[in-house]
């Protein structure tokens, strides 16, 4: 070791600057240590200024890339937003289109609505006269409640959302809704066939007086006008002249029409709902058996055939095969 200090010391390194011009040559002397203290010097200072460029490039590489990544994914991001910006313009007019045509619906459901629910009152009107002129119990049918669909903005029923189209779907066609209005129409043709039921009764029941008329005799018991004994009376008597028309007391079949004894020339008329009628002592008879007739058709001529004092019809009401008042049953 000591060697080698003494072999520095002893040795010097002499750098020497010449010129190109007449200037006179610059020398320096250094000593062998320090010349290689500087070159160590040297060499540490270019390693480092190498590492730090050659970090310096790959550090630059990276960012280059990182950049270019950065740069393609974010026209990735460009381009999915153009493209959510083309949905939501879709969307809004889709939105248009569907608010334009559930306001129709709303309007066209509203006036359906309305309409049934005036013809709800015109029908409880008629049939609360109906059964007050007939004396008949229909049932008034009672329409459910509408007002929850009845005055709704089309704002409040389109949700800004993915579930739009099915929601605009399910309102426009509505189960409850249809429901209520099958329900309501259902209602309504049970109503219709109730009061055509009851037309047809009504028109079958007899309870048209059959003839114009005096009564001189009632239902009951009397004096007979023949044998002068107390029986019973099984009908009434209407006079008047000969050959008066008489009119069915309501629709019916013929049943017998001709000659039956003490009856004279007679008509039998079975109405259904268990009531018969029995019209005696005709003139003539203008109908015959099996003949279907209607309320107030005319089916004969008052007469005094058969067991009779004088001009009249004998007329009967008979219901479930007995004798009735017909007084309790004809129209006064």
């Amino acid at each position: 070791m000591n060697k080698i200090r003494d072999y520095f010391r002893k040795n010097k390194v002499t750098v020497m600057i010449i010129p190109k011009s007449q200037k006179s040559i610059r020398q320096w002397h250094f000593n062998l240590a320090i010349a290689f203290s500087i070159l160590i010097l040297l060499i540490i200072l270019n390693i480092a200024l190498l590492t730090t460029t050659v970090s310096s490039k790959f550090q630059s590489s990276k960012i280059t890339y990182e950049n270019q990544f950065l740069s393609e994914n974010l026209n990735m991001q460009e381009d999915k937003i153009s493209a959510l910006e083309n949905i939501n313009s879709l969307r809004a007019e889709e939105i248009k289109v569907l608010k334009t045509s559930l306001e129709d619906t709303l309007d066209y459901v509203d006036t359906r609505l309305r309409e049934m629910n005036a013809v709800q009152e015109n029908v409880a009107e008629l049939v609360t006269m109906f059964n007050r002129e007939t004396s008949s119990s229909i049932a008034i049918p009672v329409s459910r409640s509408f007002d929850r669909y009845l005055n709704k903005s089309s704002e409040s029923l389109i949700p800004m959302d993915d579930a739009l189209l099915g929601q605009v779907e399910n309102l426009v066609t509505d189960d409850e809704l249809s429901q209520i209005i099958k329900d309501q129409e259902d209602q309504y043709t049970q109503l219709i066939e109730d009061i055509q039921s009851q037309m047809t009764y009504l028109e079958c029941r007899p309870d048209l007086y059959p003839a114009e008329g005096i009564l001189t005799s009632q239902f009951g018991y009397r004096k007979d006008p023949v044998t002068k004994q107390t029986a019973k009376h099984n009908g009434i008597d209407i006079a008047n002249v000969s050959g008066t028309r008489v009119r069915s007391a309501g629709n019916g079949i013929v049943i017998f029409a001709g000659w039956n004894g003490s009856f004279g020339n007679v008509i039998i008329i079975d109405h259904g709902y268990g009531y018969k009628t029995v019209y005696a002592h005709l003139k003539e008879i203008n109908i015959t058996k099996g003949d279907t007739v209607s309320k107030g058709a005319l089916i004969g001529h008052m007469g005094s055939s058969g067991k009779s004092t004088g001009t009249h019809l004998h007329f009967e009401v008979r219901f479930n095969d007995s004798q009735v008042n017909p007084l309790n049953i004809l129209k006064k």
